[in-house]
């Protein structure tokens, strides 16, 4: 009977999840990873990059060759008219010298210094002669030891000493104006009379449009079109630009891109990037 009575018992059936609300933690999301961004070149604008990228796309085996080397001489000519910007001008020392010898020819007058009021007279002052009385003579047999007159024996501590001996001679400049009084006769600033062409004496004899008008140095060898034309058209519109480089310099970076170019005609020929014209003139890139 009591077996009977427990089968027929009903097992109460639990929940296998809790319907309490307890705390959960949050899911933290992972932030995602900045993208790398391109290095950008800042010594070279992106339409030139962009001139490089064309002129390179027409060698299709050596197109990473020949965009590093036209970067390469690009970033050269950035870094040389940086260096020509912070270079300190080299002023002409005849007219340093003329202006000197100028100002020292010049009469000044100066008032009179005011009488002093005389001073009151002192007593005389009787001067003994220490050295004037008969020595005792007991250092006579004492013999003493001579300094050695050589050297340190280093070139170092005799430079040293050298600085030593100069920082306490010449004092440095109490005020701003004593110092550009120092700069002006070492040359290192603007000498006077003032004008728009400082440091630039060996530029006065070239005339103004070589500096600016170089497209004339492009008709004998550059195509007429093409991506090689719009990229030295780019080249010589920066040059023209371009304050801190003479005009021998702008040559000569021309001259190095028309032969990196002719070292390529061959190429250049095969992939339809210039015209071959076969002429009884020596080869050049002239369409």
């Amino acid at each position: 009977m009591l077996l009977e009575s427990m089968s027929k018992t009903t097992q109460k059936e639990y929940p296998t999840e809790s319907k309490l609300s307890l705390a959960t933690p949050k899911i933290r999301v992972k932030p995602a990873k900045p993208a790398k961004r391109p290095v950008v070149n800042t010594k070279i604008e992106p339409e030139m990059l962009q001139a490089v990228e064309d002129v390179s796309n027409i060698l299709s085996k050596e197109k990473e060759a020949l965009k590093n080397s036209l970067i390469e001489k690009l970033e050269a000519v950035a870094d040389e008219s940086e260096r020509a910007r912070l270079e300190p001008f080299k002023p002409n020392k005849q007219k340093t010298e003329d202006l000197n010898t100028l100002l020292n020819t010049l009469k000044v007058d100066g008032k009179k210094p005011k009488n002093k009021p005389p001073a009151p007279k002192l007593a005389p002052v009787k001067i003994e002669d220490i050295y004037g009385a008969q020595p005792s003579g007991i250092f006579s047999k004492v013999h003493f030891i001579e300094e050695s007159s050589e050297g340190s024996g280093l070139a170092t501590w005799d430079m040293l000493y050298e600085k030593e001996l100069e920082l306490a001679v010449t004092h440095p400049p109490a005020n701003g104006f004593q110092q550009m009084i120092q700069w002006t006769k070492q040359g290192k600033v603007w000498q006077f009379p003032i004008d728009n062409e400082q440091g630039l004496d060996e530029e006065a004899q070239v005339g103004f449009h070589e500096h600016v008008f170089l497209e004339p140095h492009l008709k004998p060898w550059c195509p007429r079109r093409g991506p090689v034309r719009h990229f030295m058209e780019l080249v010589v519109v920066g040059l023209s630009k371009n304050p801190y480089l003479t005009v021998a310099q702008k040559k000569e970076h021309i001259n190095w891109f028309r032969d990196f170019f002719e070292a390529k005609r061959s190429i250049l020929i095969d992939t339809g990037a210039i015209p071959d014209i076969t002429t009884k003139s020596p080869p050049s890139l002239s369409t």
